[in-house]
């Protein structure tokens, strides 16, 4: 559960950004002005270049490391997947071998 909450609250974050059409330093608004929170998440997504600081208290979302950064996310979740498979293939293979 605590995965779904973070990535809905990067969804809702980046959905906030973009409503309010802070996406680039000259519409950079305060995070007042958003209603948001500086928590752990926003942090985290701040450090990764997707929302950036204008030096002057206000932030705005990079729309090119947005995308990437949810390419990103949907490539892990996609090699979780492949890698969770594989682990059932191989415990199903060897499952078998021993009933025998």
């Amino acid at each position: 559960m605590a995965g779904e909450y973070v990535i809905i609250k990067q969804n809702q974050y980046m959905r906030i950004f973009r409503r309010a059409e802070a996406t680039d330093r000259g519409r950079a608004k305060t995070l007042d002005e958003l209603s948001i929170r500086e928590t752990h998440i926003f942090r985290r997504m701040a450090d990764k270049r997707v929302f950036i600081a204008d030096g002057r208290g206000a932030y705005y979302m990079d729309l090119h490391a947005a995308g990437e950064f949810v390419a990103g996310r949907r490539k892990r979740i996609f090699i979780m997947l492949v890698l969770a498979l594989i682990a059932l293939l191989i415990l199903w293979a060897f499952n078998g071998r021993l009933s025998r």
